[in-house]
């Protein structure tokens, strides 16, 4: 007896591998698809001088068109998802035989074969339960492929069926050749019927529709030896059990492959590659509505260049090779049908989707089908959606696409999630008919333009051979050109400042190789990044969790496009350092990593004490005024917490873990970073005062291992930056008044060595400080950027000497005007300026008369104290001081109060403040790299 099945297994695989060999190998591959991918995001991520559309408020969301990848992303992404496709198959294998062949748990050993991404949003787990797909329920016999013309699809999918067994996209189920223990264990399961292949259903796989309950008081059969249905309760006491070890055992499984590719002109953005689903993500920051569907284009609108839907694109391609329209064989049943005329016609009209199949007959089963093991289910069954149903047929399309290239071959399957379709709405052209022009053009039709000899429609002849447009025209592949016609790249001077100036946020490829794959983007060689900029922002943030539009993420967007344009403009480029590289700005988004309520959150581990009164701050605000009250608390009350000894380590320590996370994330994706690379800090209102703390506290030399990505983060420290800072500006910054608060002075760190600088200067006893003093702070250069409308800035010159910063004219940011570097470093840099409005009001005279010192005041000047300021002043900056004055506002017509409105948050849109901040980073060391107009200027007629 165990001889017979072994030689009945040995007969089942030979017939097995035969159907494969001789039916799904027999054809010739059709070609492969110039597959391009696709981004769906307001932001274009190629393009430096790309539009910033407004935030979406609210729960409206609206639909961008989708924008291609750039050629070199695009190869990146097609390679990885090749060689990822490959690595899926070869974990399905290893899963399924950890798991069994067929898992009754339903586990998520297949979920990733899924083609699509579940819109219902229904468990993975749920799907590939149905999904299951294994090599023997391949049929026995021996098959040829038939052409079909009308119907094609339709019996390809029927003849098939039992090839995918309803997987959805399963190489491994359709490729796989049958295995002898395979069979013997189909043999052996209890589910089956006896006759190989033809399974019975189980009662756990039963649909309820059709269930009739039993009359009360009457019992159920017992179960019997032979009963395949098998109706004992012993499987339904069981069944919670089953799933719950099911569930523990794909606890145990190793997870799915994924992979991530950095895309992005600035590879400031991952695309995420799994089997669920392609997604695009930032890589420094939360997502801010900037997480985008990927679409994997293979069939594309002519007209547009825009991927076709992704199902449609599989119907398109399953159409493809039924009918091999690349052989010449096609080329002449074309020319045949254009011969023989509408009816000719009719037989090469391809139907996108296959008719509904008729019902199949309920009558009962006769005792030869029986015999024969035809066994057939004759309970009621609920009837699958239209929707279920194209899902399937989509699934199964999948699957006999992969079968015609092989698994080892391309994949010209289109993949993703397309949320935009030809005009913006997405369509399934359910009744529409195709008919392939020739190897990579196809025209979908509608009912009353397809082929008929009643109305005498060619639309073969009439039409698509003399060029004439009817229907939809798709194509096969991407094709570049065509897009570039419909979509003419940037070409003016802005836009070109800013492609040269453009850094990249990853070390990549050569220079060479950019070139080669992606012209467009590799016009000019991409700078590699010497300077990281990262940016404190101040309060106010706890209002972007309910109104995006004041998210500190899209104010840094903004901001880092205006540096892109500085550094490819030739006027900033020429000042610049000889090593100077690329520079990257990237935000810390602190205040969204805590709440300040979690103090008043209740230890379950604790016993409550009935003494105990715990609330929080929803408790003691009055109902009135809700939106203006949730404004105040989520904007003003950010400083009272920061003054409060409870609130202020919370949020310091938010600060630095944010900033180490993005300076870990950075290194680990610009090897060799921490041992050249230079950290810039921008700080803004109450960012600035959380820099200053930190930075008291931040030791003067920091070990290099503390920027090894390697490092365990347990061991980083969390009081304090893990890189050095080289420069801290500060924007809107109240840092002057916390430093008349707690009597501090800002002072230079003695033990720090400054490029440029002596080491006596910063031992001259009286002109430096200690860490832990607060205001003396680790940095090489500081600089204090006030708008004179703000009324949070305050000034800090003072706060070094205020005998010296009495004696300094008070300095201008010098505007970004063309040629204003030239004129600062002119003679006529010392001609006196109109004085506007805002220099006014800050204290800015017109120049008078010049008068010499009198003989009191030169005997009455106390020298070593001016000399110890400046040693101070010039260890704290480079140029002799630290406040700079943005021009702002001015006019005949001003109302300054009015003006004071939008000045607090008008530094990223200010060029003269991007400018500023581009030059003093990119610029020389020390004193000789400053420019003239940034040097400090003394008062007419005052000492030193």
């Amino acid at each position: 007896m165990a001889r017979n099945d072994e030689s009945a297994t040995a007969s089942m695989s030979t017939h097995a591998n035969q159907y494969i060999r001789e039916f799904l190998h027999a054809q010739e591959r059709p070609p492969e698809i110039a597959a391009r991918y696709f981004y769906s995001a307001p932001l274009a991520i190629d393009d430096p001088l790309s539009p910033l559309p407004p935030p979406t408020t609210g729960s409206s969301t609206r639909r961008h068109p989708p924008r291609p990848f750039s050629k070199y992303d695009n190869h990146s992404l097609n390679n990885t998802w090749l060689d990822l496709r490959r690595k899926i198959l070869k974990y399905t294998e290893s899963v399924g035989e950890k798991r069994g062949s067929l898992d009754a748990a339903g586990s998520s050993t297949t979920a990733f074969l899924r083609r699509r991404t579940r819109r219902d949003g229904s468990s993975s787990a749920d799907d590939t339960s149905r999904a299951t797909s294994k090599a023997r329920d391949i049929p026995v016999g021996t098959a040829r492929a038939n052409r079909a013309s009308t119907s094609s699809a339709e019996g390809s999918l029927q003849r098939n069926k039992d090839i995918v067994g309803g997987a959805a996209g399963s190489l491994t189920g359709s490729l796989r050749v049958l295995d002898p223990t395979d069979a013997s264990g189909s043999l052996d399961n209890t589910d089956t019927t006896g006759t190989p292949f033809i399974r019975a259903p189980s009662r756990k796989h039963l649909p309820t529709a059709g269930m009739q309950r039993l009359p009360e008081g009457r019992q159920r059969p017992a179960a019997r030896e032979l009963d395949s249905y098998k109706w004992d309760d012993e499987e339904d006491q069981n069944a919670a059990k089953n799933k719950n070890d099911g569930r523990r055992e794909s606890k145990n499984l190793p997870a799915s492959p994924s992979a991530k590719v950095p895309v992005g002109v600035s590879r400031l953005h991952n695309v995420v590659l799994s089997a669920e689903n392609i997604r695009m993500e930032p890589i420094y920051w939360s997502p801010v509505n900037d997480v985008a569907q990927v679409v994997r284009g293979t069939w594309f609108y002519k007209d547009s260049m825009l991927p076709v839907e992704e199902d449609v694109a599989n119907m398109l391609e399953l159409g493809y090779v039924e009918l091999r329209p690349w052989s010449q064989t096609w080329s002449d049943e074309l020319n045949s049908a254009v011969e023989v005329g509408a009816h000719g016609e009719m037989k090469i009209l391809h139907k996108l989707w296959p008719e509904k199949p008729s019902a199949v007959d309920s009558r009962p089963a006769t005792s030869s089908e029986m015999n024969a093991g035809l066994v057939i289910n004759t309970l009621d069954v609920a009837p699958d959606t239209p929707e279920k149903e194209r899902e399937e047929t989509v699934q199964m399309a999948c699957d006999l696409i992969d079968v015609s290239t092989g698994a080892d071959g391309p994949d010209n399957k289109a993949g993703g999630e397309n949320q935009f379709g030809a005009d913006g709405r997405l369509r399934q052209y359910l009744k529409a008919g195709v008919i392939y022009a020739n190897e990579k053009d196809a025209y979908m039709l509608r009912p009353n333009l397809q082929p008929s000899a009643y109305y005498g429609r060619r639309p073969l002849a009439n039409y698509i051979r003399k060029g004439r447009s009817i229907g939809i025209c798709v194509t096969r592949g991407f094709d570049q050109e065509i897009w570039d016609r419909l979509h003419p790249p940037k070409k003016s001077t802005r836009a070109t400042k800013a492609r040269e100036g453009v850094s990249t946020a990853q070390a990549g490829a050569s220079f060479g190789r950019r070139q080669e794959d992606d012209p467009e983007i590799a016009q000019s060689e991409r700078p590699q990044v010497t300077d990281l900029v990262l940016v404190i922002h101040g309060i106010g943030q706890k209002l972007s969790e309910r109104i995006e539009t004041y998210h500190f993420t899209h104010a840094i967007n903004a901001f880092r496009r205006e540096v892109n344009v500085e550094l490819g403009t030739d006027s900033v480029k020429r000042n610049l350092r000889k090593d100077m590289g690329g520079i990257m700005v990237l935000p810390i988004n602190w205040r969204l990593r805590i709440s300040m309520e979690d103090a008043a959150r209740k230890d379950p581990t604790e016993v409550e004490d009935p003494s105990m009164n715990q609330y929080t701050l929803k408790d003691i605000t009055p109902d009135t005024l809700a939106s203006v009250r949730g404004i105040i608390s989520d904007v003003m009350l950010d400083i009272p917490y920061y003054l409060s000894q409870e609130h202020n380590p919370k949020m310091i320590a938010a600060c630095v873990q944010e900033a180490n996370r993005i300076y870990r994330l950075w290194c680990l994706n610009n090897p060799g970073f921490a041992e050249w690379g230079r950290v810039h800090l921008v700080a803004h209102s109450l960012g600035s005062v959380m820099a200053v703390d930190i930075l008291s506290q931040q030791p003067s030399h920091l070990p290099r291992h503390l920027g090894d990505p390697s490092t365990p983060e347990a061991s980083l420290p969390k009081s304090h930056f893990i890189f050095d800072t080289k420069s801290l500006f500060l924007c809107g910054s109240p840092v002057g008044f916390f430093l008349l608060l707690k009597k501090a002075a800002l002072l230079p760190r003695r033990d720090r060595r400054k490029p440029g600088v002596d080491s006596y200067t910063a031992t001259t006893p009286g002109v430096a400080g200690e860490q832990g003093t607060y205001g003396c702070i680790a940095v090489d250069n500081v600089y204090n950027i006030v708008n004179p409308y703000d009324p949070v800035a305050y000034r800090v010159n003072a706060a070094i000497d205020a005998p010296y910063a009495a004696t300094l004219k008070p300095a201008t940011v010098p505007s970004a005007s063309p040629g204003w570097f030239s004129l600062a470093s002119s003679s006529t840099s010392s001609l006196a300026h109109p004085i506007s409005s805002a220099e006014s009001a800050i204290g800015i005279k017109p120049s008078t008369t010049v008068r010499l010192p009198s003989n009191v005041e030169l005997e009455t000047h106390n020298f070593s104290r001016e000399e110890i300021a400046e040693k101070r002043v010039s260890l704290l900056n480079d140029n002799g001081q630290v406040d700079f004055v943005l021009k702002y506002g001015g006019g005949a017509f001003e109302i300054q109060y009015l003006t004071m409105l939008g000045a607090h948050s008008s530094y990223w849109l200010s060029k003269d403040f991007v400018r500023c901040i581009v030059q003093e980073v990119g610029r020389g060391f020390g004193k000789q790299g400053t420019l003239a107009a940034m040097r400090a200027v003394k008062k007419k007629g005052a000492l030193g």
